[in-house]
């Protein structure tokens, strides 16, 4: 039986190898003639985001036809003087890396071919020159690809600048979603000419080029814009292709919770009522400012509901980091006046709590991988985005599938004069958030079942990894770099 040889290309971001990762551990359970070696690069200036990258590779590397080869970094691919999380450091560090890959692929017999992230498209060059297949693991919605998709075809193809054409609008027609979608949820990297035109628009480009795009959603959630993709006449992308779109969703890693390590903060849990803690986290890169800060510890006070709040930072680098003395960061004697009924801590292991039930509602950023794990575990969710897509999700979430409960929808980390989410309003969310007869907490269970009938035998996430990996066995009978 021939073997099947991929490697898998991840932006050097925390929050982007683990999706593919757990992408790659279901196709090699599914079928043993995959074998897939993973591509690792490290952001320089992001020592915290390297060691957790380095974690995650240590954990897994004793799975069977799962390997990985850490690339060579060069310290002056990102300058000193940016700011190491800004798109263009991290797309100017990925491209530097291209001759790295290709170093490392024509060392691998048999190679049939690529799979890369939403970001790390530059790669599909490398594959092209070696007359392979490449393959999009798309780690967020279909929405969101549909957007992008869209916004390519009124550049490439109508000639319309998104900058301007945002700025003769308050709300847009997206084939992808239902709702006209407001102006002021539009990712930055979209709305700011620089970004958009020097890096995303390249990459959606790019997303056209690739064999298949797999997207991590389920076909139940997203009907409305998986269904937009299949449309003929007028075809909604424009004239150029869109490659089959494979829904594999939820594709979540739920088999370390790592609440081993964390028995403090379990055992508290345990000891609260069902449906009882409103959990507050920002993602791996979400920090908040202190004015915004104290804002939400009154919001969180003055609801009186139980809590446990992640709490970070930004540091020098613009990353997200664990705070030295939260006392000095919180309203004075918050701490004290709340510390039977909640908890402030630095970092959580989000699956266990997720799925503890003593949570019964989830204050997120609304980054697509925990929306999926809110979901999965019908937890219902307050919208406060930060930063990339996260206010589009926000606005789907909340407008169009009616899971989540409205903290704000257009807030920004990096907007200028980005107003303060007062106490009030924070108090407001929580208290909707956490009701347990509110129409939003019955929609999440439903989909919530949902989410694990599409991964079930036979279901439709299911079926759609089956077939894309009988596509990949076939391509690797067309062509793959000869064994030597």
């Amino acid at each position: 039986m021939e073997k099947v040889e991929l490697v898998a290309i991840t932006a050097p971001l925390m929050g982007h190898l683990p999706p593919v990762l757990q992408l790659a551990k279901l196709m090699l359970q599914t079928n043993n003639q995959l074998s897939i070696t993973f591509l690792i690069s490290k952001m320089p200036l992001d020592p915290e985001g390297a060691a957790k990258i380095q974690s995650i590779v240590a954990s897994n590397s004793n799975i069977e036809r799962l390997h990985f080869q850490e690339l060579p970094t060069d310290q002056v691919n990102v300058s000193q003087g940016s700011n190491a999380r800004s798109g263009s450091s991290i797309h100017q560090f990925i491209e530097s890396q291209k001759i790295r890959v290709r170093e490392a692929v024509s060392k691998i017999e048999g190679l049939s071919g690529f799979i890369v992230d939403m970001i790390s498209t530059t790669m599909i060059d490398v594959a092209d020159d070696l007359g392979l297949p490449s393959y999009l693991f798309f780690n967020q919605g279909a929405g969101f690809i549909g957007l992008l998709l869209h916004f390519q075809t009124l550049e490439d193809e109508q000639n319309q600048e998104i900058s301007e054409l945002i700025q003769s609008r308050d709300e847009l027609d997206v084939p992808s979603y239902e709702k006209r979608v407001p102006i002021g949820v539009l990712p930055t990297l979209t709305t700011k000419k620089e970004t958009w035109s020097k890096m995303f628009l390249k990459c959606s480009r790019e997303y056209r080029r690739a064999k298949g795009i797999v997207v991590n959603t389920f076909a139940d959630l997203e009907t409305y814009a998986l269904d937009s993709f299949s449309l003929k006449s007028p075809p909604p992308y424009g004239n150029s292709k869109v490659p089959t779109i494979y829904p594999l969703g939820p594709i979540l890693n739920l088999s370390q919770s790592n609440k081993e390590q964390h028995p403090e903060l379990m055992n508290w849990l345990d000891s609260q009522p069902q449906n009882s803690v409103v959990f507050l986290c920002f993602g791996s890169m979400g920090s908040i400012n202190s004015d915004q800060i104290k804002e939400i510890a009154k919001g969180i006070e003055q609801s009186g509901c139980r809590f446990l709040w992640v709490l970070r930072q930004a540091d020098k680098g613009g990353f997200a980091g664990d705070l030295k003395n939260y006392e000095a960061a919180l309203p004075d004697g918050f701490l004290g006046r709340t510390a039977s009924i909640g908890k402030v801590v630095g970092w959580v292991p989000q699956v266990a709590v997720l799925s503890h039930p003593a949570v019964g509602g989830f204050v997120s950023h609304c980054g697509w991988n925990s929306t999926l794990e809110s979901i999965w575990f019908g937890v219902p969710m307050a919208t406060w985005p930060l930063h990339a897509e996260q206010q589009l999700n926000a606005f789907q979430l909340v407008k169009e599938l009616g899971i989540a409960v409205e903290i704000a929808l257009d807030y920004a980390e990096a907007k200028q004069n980005q107003e303060i989410v007062r106490a009030k309003q924070v108090e407001k969310g929580i208290r909707e958030l956490m009701d347990s007869e509110n129409e939003v907490r019955k929609r999440v269970k439903e989909f919530s079942e949902k989410s694990h009938l599409a991964v079930e035998e036979n279901g439709s996430s299911t079926l759609a990894l089956e077939t894309i990996i009988q596509d990949l066995i076939h391509n690797s009978s067309q062509g793959q770099i000869p064994k030597k």
